[in-house]
């Protein structure tokens, strides 16, 4: 069974899901999910933002779903470049898989392309990547971004075409690292550290992420008990979880204890 597989039958043992609420999901049959896996990222400004739905929205009601040339293509790049200096030059694709393939014919054998993630001075990266070249992440609902590949030499870049975007995902990406700025102001170590009492002895903490203090065959069980306490884990235990930007002690307690139980029973 390969990876991919594993995370996807363990996102399966998720109950239907009726509706998601910034950090929270709820299912059809009435229970309720804080979200620590925020599809690895993507959904950390909550399940849609401030205001992405309300650009996706307005998007759509003119029309702008399509691939056509928009001006927001020229301002998404200004951004990203922006806000990472050590970038010359922005191409930007339909969807993260096409960036990556995009990536994968400059990157010689053995290099992995960098993925900057958010707050990324506290991520730790698994493997070691390759300099000049990085996608970063953005925070924003997969099914309404876009991806971008950053390039350090310009010249390289040339040889990239990219992809024509649909205005809205374009739109919604600008969004959210505009959200994703203000954000940052109240998403920070005050906040980071209230999980260390309950959550400490089953992750080590570097900033918002949760690095499992577990193996893989543990992890399993830990998946699980998550769940019926509630929680969504990263369903992958090679990635870390998230802290998500609300909780109260209550849930994390919940989590603890059933954290605690499954290992018990190991």
């Amino acid at each position: 069974m390969t990876e991919e597989s594993v995370v996807r039958n363990r996102l399966r043992l998720l109950p239907p899901i009726r509706r998601s609420r910034l950090w929270r999901l709820y299912a059809e049959d009435g229970r309720r999910f804080l979200d620590f896996w925020m599809d690895g990222g993507r959904s950390l400004l909550g399940a849609k933002g401030t205001g992405i739905g309300t650009i996706a929205k307005a998007a759509v009601d003119t029309g702008l779903t399509r691939p056509f040339p928009s001006v927001r293509e020229a301002r998404l790049e200004r951004e990203l470049l922006a806000r990472h200096p050590g970038f010359a030059a922005v191409r930007l694709f339909l969807d993260e898989g096409r960036a990556v393939a995009a990536a994968s014919r400059l990157l010689a054998a053995g290099e992995s392309l960098r993925v900057i993630m958010p707050f990324e001075s506290f991520y730790r990266t698994p493997v070691p990547a390759a300099g000049g070249l990085a996608m970063p992440l953005l925070c924003c609902p997969a099914v309404l971004s876009p991806a971008a590949l950053l390039f350090e030499d310009a010249k390289a870049a040339e040889a990239v075409p990219g992809d024509l975007v649909p205005p809205l995902a374009l739109a919604c990406a600008h969004r959210a690292l505009c959200e994703l700025e203000r954000f940052a102001v109240d998403y920070k170590e005050s906040l980071w550290r209230r999980v260390d009492r309950r959550l400490g002895p089953f992750f080590a903490r570097s900033g918002p992420y949760l690095y499992t203090r577990s193996g893989a065959e543990a992890y399993e069980r830990l998946f699980a008990a998550a769940l019926s306490a509630g929680a969504l884990l990263s369903p992958d235990p090679e990635l870390p979880s998230i802290i998500p930007g609300d909780f109260d002690d209550g849930e994390l307690a919940k989590l603890a204890a059933a954290l605690a139980v499954a290992l018990e029973n190991a």
